[in-house]
Formats: structure tokens, sequence, C-alpha cells
């Protein structure tokens, strides 16, 4: 039996018992606890991690899909591939196609963060349930608490920020209660100029837009700190440079300028 028979027919044998535990779950207590399911893709996740180091065993696995008739492509990410194995099957791609791709985000991001099968039920516990995870970035923060750091860095960063130009603050300008920011749109007339042509507090817009200054604001202020190391660095090795050349000058013997006429005396 070749080595390549032997990865397909471990793989296959751990589908087939996964695939089992999958159907319990779901003919099981699928409506009541989500506590098998967790612990299902714990299960699934130690088989990515194994299969991930092994090009045997991913292999294996992309025969096993097509012995299975399973949808794929080059572009199916590993990940994907097991869960589809596991949790959709052959006529069951369009039942499941959005819990797979979202499963498949579990296992990354757990592998990412070094969890492993038997923690993944506690690890999806903490973070909130599945769908949180799948929209956590790499950073582990969802959108929203992005979006929200964004808008307090706004706040912050905006509160002594230099003016671009000055306006009457009209009605129509106001910031809703307690708040400080409110929008005005812009319009760039045919002379050049500009002129504001509407106005608003509403809360969501407001938010919005301070939560896209904030993320430039930062953008810019991690440039600024980049640009000014570089410059440091560039500085002190033209100081370093600069000391290092004058110690060797200062250890050089000068060269005599003229032979005295006891050296030309024979002994």
């Amino acid at each position: 039996m070749t080595n390549s028979t032997n990865n397909t027919l471990m793989v296959a044998n751990t589908v087939d018992a996964l695939i089992e535990q999958r159907r319990i779950w779901e003919e099981g207590t699928y409506a009541a606890s989500n506590a098998e399911l967790y612990t299902l893709l714990g299960s699934t996740l130690d088989l990515f991690l194994k299969v991930r180091k092994d090009r045997g065993l991913s292999k294996a696995v992309t025969d096993l899909l097509d012995a299975y008739k399973v949808a794929y492509n080059s572009q199916t990410s590993l990940a994907l591939r097991i869960v589809r194995l596991i949790f959709v099957g052959t006529g069951r791609e369009t039942k499941i196609a959005n819990r797979a791709y979202t499963y498949a985000r579990v296992l990354v991001v757990a592998a990412e963060r070094g969890v492993t099968g038997e923690t993944l039920p506690q690890f999806i516990t903490d973070s909130n349930g599945i769908d949180e995870i799948r929209r956590q970035g790499a950073d582990g923060q969802s959108p929203a608490v992005l979006a929200q750091k964004s808008r307090e860095y706004a706040e912050s960063a905006l509160h002594n920020q230099a003016q671009l130009m000055s306006v009457d603050m009209l009605d129509v300008l106001q910031p809703v209660d307690g708040a400080f920011y409110s929008l005005a749109l812009v319009r760039k007339n045919a002379d050049g100029s500009a002129s504001v042509v509407f106005g608003t507090n509403n809360a969501a817009a407001v938010n919005t837009v301070l939560s896209i200054a904030g993320k430039t604001l930062k953008q810019k202020a991690a440039q600024d700190a980049e640009h000014n190391v570089a410059k440091q660095d560039a500085e002190q090795r033209a100081e370093n440079v600069a000391q290092l050349v004058a110690g060797i000058a200062a250890t050089q013997t000068p060269a005599r300028a003229s032979i005295t006429e006891a050296e030309l005396t024979p002994a």
C-alpha cells in the first residue's frame, strides 16, 4: 500500500467519523445547544492543523473531495475544503454554503491564535460566538470595535486641530446635544470657490466620517513617526561616520616633510 493510499485512508476514516458526528449533531441537539457544534469544530480544527503541515495529507483531502464529488476549485482554501468535506457533502452546497465559509474562517482565526481543538469551544464562547469570530480582523477585533476606536481617536485628535476653514455655526450645523461634531456638505463652485450647501448632525453619518477621520489620522501619525525615526537614524549614522573619520585622522602619524643632515651622514 502506497504512502498516498495510506494518507487517503487516514483522512477518509477521520472525515467519515466527523461526518457521522455531524449527523448526530444535526439530528439531535442542534436547536437546543451549540456545545456539540463547538466540539465538532474542535475536532475539525485538529484535522486542519494536522493536514496543513503535511503535503501528502493535503493532497488526500483534495482526492476525497473528488471522490465524494464535493465542489471546490484552485482558489478554495484548505480550511474551506475540509469544512466542505465534513459539513457540506454532495447535494448540500446551497443549504449550508454561507455557514461553510464562516466555519472555515473560525478554523483559520483559531489556528492563528494558537487555539487547539480542545480549547476551541471556550475560545468561541469567549469570542461571543462563531459569527463574531468571522467578523474579526487579524488583530482579533471586530469592525465595530475598530470603528469605535477610530472615532475615539478622531475626537481626541481633532479637539485642538487647526481648522481648514471657518464657517458660521448655522442651525443646520448644530451638533446633537452633548456632541461636538456635525457634517457640512461642501460644493466646489465653477470659479473654484467652495460653498456649504447642506448640513446634518445625523449621528450615524457623523460617526462614519469620524471613523474615517480617525483611521486616516492614525495612518498619518504612524507615517510621521516612521519618517522621524528614519531621519534620526540617518542623522545618527552621519554623526557616527564623522566621529569615526575624525578618530582615524587623529591616530594617523603626520608624514615627514624633509630629511635631516644627520640622517644623510653615514654611521
